[in-house]
């Protein structure tokens, strides 16, 4: 068998993802390739998003069509870097199959990845996953997200690196009633579940809301931070769009949080009914909307932002990249202009404010360099 072909398989967006529905291929038979061309757009019950090719080369045969529903880790198509075969092409499906074992929903008596731990009298959900190698990633995600925002970001990272995402107070399933949500409050939160998970440094990726919480921990806990990736991070400017904060909070319909949440995206097109519907139920849970107030009254005042973090930011003894889409309509992307020479700083054309969603590997790369120098 030609040891030419190389199977393209169903990505794993995230570590609970199992199985994706192929919506439209780029790409088509014939078609020359190259690593990181965008080849096909998947549909999760998160989001809908383009998968990059992982090869050089040609599609020799499309195996998942348009429509079709298949498990994380099924082959979709055969590349190559030259022509082969019929008959090599149908061996190399049939003997991948052969080998295949699909990752299955989860059933009830199967481990569920979410974990919870008491931090600062709060109970904290976190999923890690856990390598041999010393250096830890903790993702903290914005306001109104939880740790799925890292989807894109967490499981390729955890082939390198122990990773763990949180969900904040009020967010996904952790506590939703919390007294204070000062930024200093919050990292305080962060250093804690880092001593309750025996974590003794560790390199902070944050989203806006959470990039805040993250540049403030930095700060206050040194010893702790062996390097900041930021993105879209609130306090270095006044200008935020106040109004998305206070009608994602009120919205009653999915029409309402539709048009809130487009905004956060340069392509609203990733957006999915499942994802609003789900965003609309975490929202009518008691005491969320009141807790996301209380954020909202952390992070603005009379319409702008109300934390400056310039002067922490650029004092930061550990590397420091920071990420913003360029047509950010949350946080001016021009914000960075402040930052000093020592940040590396990222401005992603066709990006809007969520950045480790629609350029993944942009973000991905930024992590990796960013700890690694």
């Amino acid at each position: 068998m030609s040891t030419n072909l190389v199977a393209i398989t169903m990505p794993k967006w995230g570590l609970s993802m199992k199985e994706g529905s192929i919506l439209k291929w780029i790409k088509s038979n014939g078609d020359n390739i190259s690593k990181g061309d965008m080849i096909l757009e998947i549909e999760t019950e998160k989001v809908v998003n383009e998968m990059e090719s992982p090869e050089d080369g040609k599609i020799l045969k499309i195996c998942a069509n348009e429509g079709d529903t298949v498990p994380v880790g099924s082959i979709i198509a055969v590349c190559g870097k030259q022509d082969a075969s019929n008959e090599e092409i149908d061996a190399f499906i049939e003997e991948f199959n052969s080998n295949f074992k699909s990752e299955i929903n989860l059933e009830e008596g199967e481990e569920d990845l979410n974990e919870k731990i008491k931090v600062s009298d709060l109970e904290i959900n976190f999923i890690k996953n856990i390598n041999s190698n010393n250096e830890n990633i903790l993702f903290i995600h914005g306001f109104g997200g939880d740790l799925n925002n890292w989807m894109f970001n967490q499981n390729e990272l955890s082939e390198k690196f122990n990773t763990y995402a949180i969900d904040l107070p009020g967010h996904g399933m952790s506590e939703k009633n919390i007294h204070s949500s000062t930024l200093d409050d919050l990292a305080n939160l962060i250093s804690s579940f880092c001593i309750a998970t025996d974590i003794n440094s560790v390199n902070l990726v944050g989203h806006s809301f959470g990039a805040g919480i993250s540049i403030k921990t930095a700060s206050l806990y040194p010893d702790l931070i062996n390097s900041l990736t930021l993105i879209s991070p609130i306090g270095l400017g006044k200008e935020i769009d106040s109004a998305y904060l206070e009608n994602f909070i009120n919205a009653e319909s999915r029409r309402d949080l539709k048009k809130e949440i487009e905004k956060l995206y340069f392509n609203s097109d990733i957006i999915t009914r499942d994802m609003l519907n789900e965003v609309l139920k975490s929202l009518r849970i008691d005491n969320v909307q009141s807790t996301l107030s209380k954020i909202q009254n952390e992070i603005i005042i009379n319409g702008e932002q109300k934390n400056n973090l310039i002067d922490e930011i650029n004092s930061a003894k550990v590397p420091v990249c920071v990420v913003w889409g360029k047509e950010d309509q949350i946080i001016p992307s021009n914000h960075h202009e402040v930052l000093n020479d020592r940040i590396k700083i990222i401005i992603e054309k066709d990006c809007g404010h969520m950045a480790h969603i629609e350029k993944p590997s942009v973000v991905n790369d930024a992590i990796n360099s960013t700890i690694v120098g």
